[in-house]
C-alpha cells in the first residue's frame, strides 16, 4: 500500500501485472501446440492447459480472476487487441477442464463489458463463443464436463441429479452443513476440513471419504463461503461477510473518481466473492495473496489523498 501512493504507481503496477498475464498466456498457448511449454511443463491429462502451473488447475484461475486489471485500460485504448486477448483467454479458461473457471471467465467479462463500445460488446460475445466452444471441442475433460448437464434418469432424485451436475458438489455441501450444525459457533477449525471430513460424512457411498476412492480427498468445501463457515463457523462468516460489505460501503461512498480509480480492483474483487460458484479455500498460501493484493489497491484508491 506504501507503494502505491500516486495513479503513476498503479498504472506501473497494472501494466506489468497485465505483462506477467500476458506472459502466462502465450505460455499455455505454446503448450497447447507444442505439448509441452517453454519450461518443459507437459499439457495435463484429457488435454488441459496447465500453463506454467503442474499438477493444478491455478493457470486458468489466475488468467480469468484478473483479466479486468489486465484489460482494463486496453479496452480503452486498444479495444480489438484486448477482444483477441479475451477470446484467447476464453480458449485457456476452456482447456483447463473445469467449469468454474468458464464461470469466472463470463463474470470477468460482464466487469469489462461497459468499457467498450456496443460493436466491440458484440465482437466480445462472438469471440467467448468462438474460444468456449473451440476449447470444449479439443478438451476430452472439459466436453465431458458440459455433458454431465443431459445425464438425468428417472431412477436419480434431485439431489443426485444435481450432485452430477456438480460433480459431487451436493455431497460435499451436505458434509460442510453438519459440520456446521455440530459446531455453529467456531467451525471444526482453520484448514482442518479434510482431516473432519470422515467424523461428519454422513452417506455410506460417499467417494471423498478417506477410504471412498477419490484421489486426494477433499480438502475444501469448493465454495468459498461454506468452506469459511465449515471451518470458522458462524462467528467466521459474519467476519467475510462484514468485510465484503464494508469495501462495497466504502467503494460507493467516494467519488465518482476515486471509483474510476479503483475499478479494477474492484471488479477483480467482485468476481472473486460472488457466492455462485466454486471457489478455492481462502486461506491458502497461493491463493489469499492474491486477493490481499487486490484488496490493499483497492483500499489506497479509494484514499483521497492518493489521486
Amino acid at each position: 500500500m506504501h507503494g502505491l501512493k500516486t495513479e503513476a504507481d498503479h498504472a506501473w503496477m497494472q501494466r506489468w501485472l497485465a505483462i506477467v498475464l500476458m506472459v502466462w498466456l502465450a505460455d499455455g498457448l505454446i503448450q497447447y501446440v507444442f505439448g509441452y511449454d517453454v519450461l518443459g511443463i507437459p499439457m495435463g491429462s484429457g488435454g488441459r492447459i496447465m500453463g506454467p502451473f503442474p499438477d493444478n488447475l491455478h493457470f486458468a484461475l489466475f488468467m480469468t480472476v484478473l483479466m479486468p486489471i489486465m484489460l482494463w485500460r486496453m479496452a480503452k485504448e486498444h479495444p480489438l487487441a484486448a477482444i483477441a486477448t479475451i477470446a484467447l483467454i476464453g480458449f485457456a479458461a476452456g482447456m483447463s477442464g473445469a467449469r468454474s473457471n468458464i464461470l469466472f471467465y463470463l463474470l470477468a467479462i460482464a466487469t469489462l463489458m461497459p468499457r467498450f463500445g456496443w460493436w466491440h460488446r458484440a465482437l466480445i460475445v462472438l469471440a467467448l463463443l468462438i474460444g468456449v466452444i473451440a476449447a470444449v471441442g479439443q478438451s476430452e475433460t472439459t466436453s465431458s464436463k458440459f455433458q454431465q448437464f443431459n445425464t438425468r434418469t428417472e431412477e436419480q432424485s434431485l439431489f443426485q441429479t444435481l450432485d452430477h451436475i456438480l460433480s459431487g458438489r451436493m455431497i460435499i455441501w451436505e458434509t460442510a452443513g453438519e459440520m456446521i450444525k455440530d459446531r455453529p459457533l467456531t467451525g471444526v477449525g482453520g484448514g482442518a476440513f479434510d482431516d473432519a471430513y470422515d467424523h461428519y460424512a454422513t452417506r455410506a457411498e460417499d467417494p471423498f471419504r478417506s477410504d471412498g476412492g477419490y484421489e486426494g480427498g477433499v480438502y475444501h468445501a469448493h465454495q468459498m463461503y461454506v468452506s469459511v463457515a465449515a471451518e470458522s463457523g458462524l462467528i467466521g462468516l459474519a467476519g467475510l461477510l462484514v468485510s465484503v460489505a464494508l469495501v462495497v460501503r466504502w467503494y460507493f461512498q467516494a467519488s465518482a473518481g476515486h471509483r474510476a480509480f479503483a475499478a479494477p480492483y474492484a471488479a477483480s474483487l467482485a468476481v472473486i466473492a460472488f457466492p455462485i460458484q466454486s471457489q478455492p479455500v481462502l486461506y491458502r498460501a497461493w491463493w489469499f495473496p492474491v486477493i490481499l493484493l487486490l484488496l490493499c489497491g483497492l483500499l489506497v484508491a479509494l484514499q483521497p489523498k492518493k489521486i
